[in-house]
């Protein structure tokens, strides 16, 4: 199933949280880190013209004035230290790297060349300034290579107290970003929201139309569902004046036929009958509204009182004690002419075969409606044919066998189950179950 636009701007929104934070986060340290370096680059440079500067000759050996150095080079194991090798030859050192030992850099410089580069010496890391020169000694030129070297460690301050500081910058813009998305988030979603609420109106028959202001975007779609939904209301207003036109039409011809001499024939009588009765059978599948999304819904409770209390007056002479278990919600999505036809020819069936009891039970989540009596029942073998049109058995000889035959085509229409079993009463149960859609 295709991920829903809110989980596309969750996913987005933790991809940004969760994986460019903290790219942006380690690329800006470590920038902050090469900065550094080439600071320390900088320095080592400065420190480099010193020395270059103090340069002299004594003893016929290259030698430095150390009291005109910078302290750093002055103080035991300060971090900062200084070399001059002359092929490969220590030929000097300050005072500050007495206790280290130093391995040059392998690499070869002509003279005039430098280069800066990390040195590894056991677990410690230096970044070393290297200067190659020829030093005029009077009588000869001595090649020289003046190593200059800062301990690592010496930058892990400055780059802790930046990254504390950019962590904290981070934390903020981070909790900041949050917000701005769950406020984008639910900026963005509410006329979505909205839009699904309308349509959840329009299904459950609180509104006709959808009414709200949306976005350019959903403004068409809105524009075009109430397209629909106006098309549907006036194909249908034209299939049921077709149809009362047509009913009207057959209405006449038939009377005609019943107040005529050959309706006196038993035979002429018994057809005459069975065509008013399939007239009745299709005019009432027809003009059922059959399931659409775009229908009310109706309480079933008033419903079942309306029709009970119907029956009460045309069975008065068997006494029916009638049990009705319906929640006050249960509700049925559909035409109420359609829940009417299935309920009453289902409670009319039921009070036709009963002796004294009928029980109406009504189920939600899904919807189920269970009619039973304490009749004789129905046979196994006879079920099939008691839904087939103009079939009829002996419980049920006053009918004409139409009405459970409209009921099985109502219930199918609404993309629902017809069962008929044994009730709890010993009778039959006649049960509606509509297990694909909520109601």
């Amino acid at each position: 199933m295709p991920l829903s636009l809110k989980a596309r701007q969750a996913i987005i929104g933790l991809v940004l949280l969760v994986f460019l934070l903290p790219a942006s986060f380690f690329a800006i340290e470590r920038a902050f880190f090469a900065q550094l370096l080439t600071s320390t680059e900088q320095k080592l440079e400065v420190h480099l013209y010193s020395f270059l500067s103090e340069l002299s000759s004594k003893n016929s050996i290259p030698d430095i004035n150390n009291s005109l150095l910078p302290a750093d080079f002055l103080r035991a194991d300060s971090g900062t230290y200084a070399y001059i090798v002359s092929e490969d030859k220590l030929i000097w050192q300050s005072d500050s790297s007495l206790n280290q030992h130093f391995v040059p850099p392998t690499q070869e410089l002509l003279p005039g060349k430098h280069e800066f580069v990390a040195l590894e010496d056991g677990e410690k890391t230096y970044r070393v300034l290297s200067f190659a020169l020829l030093f005029d000694m009077g009588d000869r030129s001595m090649p020289l290579t003046i190593h200059i070297l800062q301990d690592e460690a010496l930058l892990s301050p400055q780059v802790q107290s930046f990254r504390k500081t950019l962590l904290r910058w981070f934390v903020g813009i981070g909790s900041g970003l949050s917000v701005i998305m769950l406020l984008a988030y639910y900026w963005i979603t509410r006329p979505l929201s909205a839009l699904d609420h309308e349509i959840r109106q329009v299904e459950s028959g609180a509104q006709q139309h959808l009414s709200s202001n949306y976005p350019y975007e959903l403004q068409t779609l809105k524009e075009d569902l109430n397209l629909l939904l106006d098309s549907q209301n006036r194909q249908k207003q034209r299939y049921r004046h077709h149809l009362s036109d047509l009913a009207h039409a057959l209405k006449t011809p038939v009377a005609v036929l019943r107040t005529s001499a050959m309706a006196e024939v038993p035979e002429l009588r018994q057809q005459i009958d069975r065509i008013t009765a399939m007239i009745e059978h299709q005019l009432k599948r027809a003009s059922s509204s059959g399931h659409d999304v775009w229908q009310k819904q109706i309480a079933i409770d008033p419903v079942i009182e309306q029709i009970q209390n119907a029956l009460l007056k045309i069975y008065r002479h068997k006494q029916i004690h009638w049990e009705i278990n319906c929640p006050e919600n249960a509700m049925f999505r559909g035409d109420e002419t359609d829940l009417m036809e299935m309920l009453g020819n289902l409670m009319d069936n039921a009070c036709k075969a009963c002796k004294h009891r009928v029980r109406v039970d009504i189920f939600t989540r899904p919807l189920m409606i269970d009619v039973q009596d304490d009749g004789p029942g129905v046979p196994q073998d006879k079920i099939a044919e008691l839904v087939n049109r103009g079939t009829r058995l002996d419980t049920y000889a006053e009918g004409h066998g139409v009405g459970l035959s409209i009921v099985d085509e109502l219930v199918k229409s609404y993309q629902g189950e017809f069962q008929i079993g044994t009730s709890v009463l010993q009778g039959a149960s006649f049960k509606i179950l509509f297990s694909q859609h909520s109601y």
